[in-house]
């Protein structure tokens, strides 16, 4: 009870009774996609803070409160001509749902396929996510990749060493190259192969156990063009297989600025997997 005179204050309001300062790690804003027929939600942290090409995105002008782009599942950032399987293998990198599972007690070879570190590399390559590039690269290693597979892969996402090892591999093993993987790699390396075969069974063959065997075959002087471009064009990710440095990148060739909103590219254009976001 109080004097009829006394003056009590008001209790301070709830909103402020409860706000503090912002933690600078642990506030974590969220951003929705739809990628395909799916909607998505995850926190904005890793596609802002570990890939550049999303982190320049986001500097484009919004909309304002709840129609801005991936604020709400009524106004989601569509990433067009990308699949949700692909994208949502890339999210169980980037978000693991179970972390005991998935990052302690078990390898990551083993929580996840070929087929699904194959889609982290695919995305992970387009963005610019080099920790997840390069660790789907490490994974993919160690779950092995057939010869031709490896060469097709480094082609399409830029690891050199892939390329390398996988010339190398079909100019010295026992078996020839079939017509099914000639197609494949293309007629005019296969021919290439061929000849790097035959100079390397006349130069470098031995005989072990009764059967004839050859090494060293100059897969560098076949190949020594195409090699130094696919290193090059790993650079930009710095390295990933390769023994080359690491450039500044020019990120203006992915990312093309519209009225209508932002398209996300690879440097080639639609021809490996460029995705529109709108």
């Amino acid at each position: 009870m109080t004097d009829a005179g006394a003056i009590e204050s008001d209790p301070a309001p709830v909103s402020q009774a409860h706000t503090g300062p912002r933690h600078y790690n642990y506030y974590l804003e969220s951003i929705t996609f739809k990628v395909e027929e799916h909607i998505f939600k995850v926190p904005r942290y890793h596609f802002e803070r570990s890939s550049e090409i999303f982190a320049t995105a986001f500097t484009l002008p919004a909309g304002d409160g709840a129609h801005a782009e991936g604020q709400s599942d009524d106004t989601p950032i569509v990433l067009e001509g990308i699949s949700s399987i692909d994208f949502e293998s890339l999210l169980k990198i980037l978000y693991p749902l179970n972390m005991l599972g998935q990052t302690l007690s078990m390898p990551l070879n083993r929580w996840m396929s070929k087929e699904e570190w194959i889609s982290v590399l695919k995305l992970s390559t387009l963005w610019y996510f080099l920790d997840a590039r390069e660790l789907a690269i490490r994974q993919l290693d160690w779950i092995g990749l057939e010869s031709v597979e490896r060469i097709l892969l480094a082609r399409q996402y830029d690891v050199p060493g892939w390329l390398r090892e996988g010339y190398e591999d079909l100019a010295t093993r026992d078996e020839g190259i079939s017509l099914e993987d000639a197609q494949k790699i293309g007629w005019e390396t296969a021919l290439r192969l061929y000849q790097t075969r035959e100079m390397a069974q006349k130069n470098n063959s031995y005989t072990y156990g009764g059967r004839k065997c050859f090494q060293d075959a100059d897969v560098e002087g076949n190949f020594g063009e195409e090699l130094r471009q696919a290193e090059l064009a790993s650079a930009a990710y710095g390295g990933g297989r390769s023994l080359s440095g690491s450039p500044s990148t020019d990120y203006s060739e992915r990312l093309v600025i519209s009225r209508k909103g932002w398209i996300i590219q690879s440097s080639e254009g639609s021809e490996k997997g460029g995705s529109k976001v709108r």
